[in-house]
């Protein structure tokens, strides 16, 4: 352990927690309530403020404790990112995660009881739990962990969904496209996990995770992610035609398709993990 100050201690925590990813959190609920018919004003009220909070405490408290736990991988896939141990100490991590994920779980609770329905603490508790058994017991064994962080990414458009307070009705067109988005969501997050696997192939070989991107070939991993670029992209444009959206959206939407699919071909997963970012951008920026 180096020995740092306390303000150095307590700035390598907060990027721990990776801000910019827990505000995108924060701001992708906040879109997903508002296209869904909440009006923005509405969180004036500080009893809506939990809807935009609760997912943004879980998400930091997953970052740390995945951290927590992945200590030997980051040494070596990302060496200048890996605080704890070092100059950050691993008690001060499993007590924040658990001060941030109970302060999420009480949050949850009002909400709860404001919305007549134990959806909110229920949701609450299990995303808690998959984040937290992630690393120890779903990364590293085939897609398990690839698909259970795409649920949780997923679930921030079921969270907003739940806090409309309306029920569930599938039959109807707006839940109809909000499944479509959820579901485009999960395919392009899932994409995201892969394309991570394979940047992170020797750190993880290096302790023994059996990722889905190493239990396949090099051919396999072209193919299968040339693939899903293509899938869900389509689908997201797909949605976007539905939605009737703007002809921008919908060019947008092919230009992601065609360029995406060229690169995922070319094996260029830099250039792609950050075109998933921009993929996911754009379903939210329309929503918007």
């Amino acid at each position: 352990m180096l020995t740092t100050s306390p303000g150095q201690s307590l700035l390598h925590w907060f990027l721990s927690i990776r801000p910019w990813n827990v505000l995108a959190m924060g701001v992708m609920v906040l879109v997903a309530m508002r296209w869904l018919g909440i009006p923005v004003h509405d969180l004036a009220d500080r009893a809506m403020w939990g809807w935009l909070a609760v997912p943004m405490l879980v998400g930091a408290a997953g970052n740390l404790i995945n951290d927590f736990f992945d200590v030997k991988e980051d040494r070596i896939n990302k060496p200048k990112r890996a605080r704890i141990g070092r100059t950050l100490k691993r008690r001060v991590v499993i007590v924040t995660h658990w001060g941030l994920s109970v302060a999420a779980l009480c949050w949850s609770g009002a909400l709860a009881s404001n919305l007549g329905s134990s959806w909110p603490i229920v949701f609450t508790a299990a995303m808690s739990v998959v984040l937290y058994i992630y690393s120890p017991m779903l990364k590293g064994r085939g897609i398990a962990g690839n698909l259970a962080v795409s649920m949780c990414v997923a679930a921030l458009l079921v969270w907003a969904r739940l806090a409309t307070g309306r029920p569930l009705d599938l039959t109807g067109s707006a839940d109809q496209m909000w499944l479509l988005a959820t579901v485009a969501l999960w395919g392009l997050n899932l994409t995201r996990e892969w394309v991570k696997d394979l940047q992170d192939l020797e750190g993880d070989r290096a302790v023994g995770h059996h990722t889905w991107a190493s239990q396949l070939t090099p051919r396999q991993n072209q193919g299968g992610l040339t693939a899903n670029v293509a899938v869900w992209s389509a689908i997201g444009g797909a949605w976007a035609w539905l939605e009737g959206a703007h002809v921008v959206w919908l060019v947008t939407w092919g230009v992601l398709l065609v360029v995406g699919t060229v690169r995922a071909w070319q094996q260029n997963v830099v250039f792609v993990s950050a075109w998933l970012k921009v993929a996911m951008a754009v379903l939210f920026a329309q929503m918007w």
